[in-house]
């Protein structure tokens, strides 16, 4: 209850910002022209700002150029849920809205989507075959396909090339067990004279916590979806997994510490706290106060766009012996109808469009889409197109949803508290505070008793 009364005062509060970014009736000249032509006006509002933005808009200016029927004004709202919650219970939602899966399945079962299986079967680029497996599991749930996916990512590790040659390592090899990633973090951390770390080799959640994948690499079983319950608590896999990160912070009680680990000082140390910001030339990695990092295809995007300069490589995450390989890929943009759109044949008409090839047999405007933003297209035979095979980087992203089963998150309510949790689960056994069965413990618990919340109200509501 009191996470759906802070959902209605964030909407109170938003009202206000939504009739200052809510677009006019005709807002340009254009848009003016098009309802002179007597064509339907539809918003699409798009979770992605700066130049992924910009790239969406360029497509759909495209689209505005290419019929006379359907004109697309567009509006970048970026990741907040509550502006979304609001124009939706004021009855005044967007005919189309992208968003992370995350959001798509805490929304949906609250019935704030259309379905779409029916839309999705008739159209010939949008068979559920077309799409990789685990991205169909991401919108596909409760009996529902709810979103049209956009774009899906691949998780790699990440090396310095120039950190490699410093600390006297090949710098085309890149670690392959964990038993080297380990010995490659040991040489690759610098430490001042006065005991500083001046680089970091590795850390297992910079730049961000991946503890979920962590757990899926080491062969654990988070989530079961048949019985619909978090089922991590005494997973071995998952267990050893929290294990191995702890194994990198130093254990002040301790005086036989792995030589890879760091000082727990240093445990906390994000981008942006004292080693530089994320989306920027200050970028740790860039910087080389980082050697080795799990990162996205994007980062094929980012480099060259802040860090042209950069040697860096990319290859397969090292996974424990016997651990069956898998590929990590958790998330997806996707395009979604929110309830209450008023034109929703005009808004399917533009992902019609949006997901199909074009005319004179060139790549459909999603796939442009993927390229211009370097994220991978989420149908398996626009990724296996030469653009994003071609290039030595960016294949071996691809490469791994190609030839390895994906990991996904789960398409559950609670999967934003998972993540949460797991974070803050995760940084209690790397500061010592808790153990790791009692890390694995507490996230079955947490998320389990959120889904039964969530039953609870859903019951409820449907009565």
């Amino acid at each position: 209850m009191r996470e759906y009364l802070w959902y209605i005062v964030c909407a109170v509060a938003c009202l206000v910002v939504l009739v200052v970014l809510w677009p006019s009736e005709a807002g340009s000249p254009e848009e003016k022209a098009a309802l002179a032509e007597g064509r339907v006006v539809i918003t699409y509002w798009d979770r992605h700002t700066g130049h992924e933005y910009e790239a969406r808009v360029k497509l759909i200016e495209e689209f505005n150029r290419s019929q006379n029927q359907v004109y697309v004004r567009t509006l970048p709202i970026g990741s907040r849920i509550e502006k979304l919650l609001t124009a939706i219970a004021g009855g005044a939602p967007p005919e189309i809205c992208s968003l992370e899966t995350a959001v798509l399945a805490a929304l949906a079962s609250q019935g704030c989507f259309t379905p779409l299986e029916d839309f999705m079967a008739a159209e010939p680029y949008l068979n559920e075959e077309k799409f990789f497996p685990h991205v169909w599991a991401m919108v596909r749930f409760d009996g529902h396909v709810w979103a049209v996916p956009t774009t899906t990512d691949s998780t790699c590790l990440l090396w310095n090339k120039g950190a490699f040659r410093r600390a006297g390592l090949d710098p085309d090899r890149p670690p392959r067990t964990l038993n080297e990633l380990e010995e490659y973090a040991a040489k690759l951390t610098v430490r001042s004279p006065n005991g500083m770390v001046e680089q970091i080799g590795f850390l297992p959640w910079l730049p961000w916590d991946v503890t979920h994948m962590w757990g899926c690499l080491f062969g654990g079983k988070w989530y079961d979806p048949a019985t619909k319950r978090v089922v991590c608590g005494n997973d071995p896999g998952i267990i050893a997994s929290l294990a191995w990160q702890q194994t990198f912070a130093v254990n002040p009680a301790s005086r036989e510490n792995p030589p890879h680990a760091i000082d727990p000082t240093m445990v906390s140390a994000i981008p942006g706290g004292g080693f530089g910001e994320y989306q920027s030339a200050s970028n740790p990695f860039y910087t080389g106060k980082v050697a080795m990092i799990t990162e996205g295809e994007w980062q094929v995007e980012f480099t060259r766009k802040y860090a042209p300069d950069l040697d860096w490589g990319v290859a397969p995450i090292p996974q424990p012996e016997g651990a069956p390989p898998v590929a990590y890929s958790p998330n997806a943009v996707v395009d979604a109808i929110p309830v209450g759109s008023k034109n929703e044949e005009a808004a399917k008409v533009f992902l019609r469009w949006f997901y199909s090839p074009r005319p004179n047999g060139g790549a459909s405007p999603a796939s442009d889409y993927n390229y211009d933003i370097q994220n991978i297209p989420p149908r398996r035979e626009e990724a296996m197109q030469e653009r994003f095979t071609g290039h030595p980087k960016f294949r071996v992203f691809v490469e791994q949803l190609l030839t390895k089963p994906a990991e996904p998150y789960p398409a559950i309510p609670a999967m934003q508290l998972m993540s949460d949790d797991m974070e803050r689960q995760r940084g209690y056994v790397t500061l010592y505070k808790i153990t790791p069965e009692d890390a694995a413990h507490n996230i079955e618990a947490d998320t389990n008793t959120e889904l039964e919340r969530v039953a609870k109200v859903r019951g409820r509501a449907a009565r």
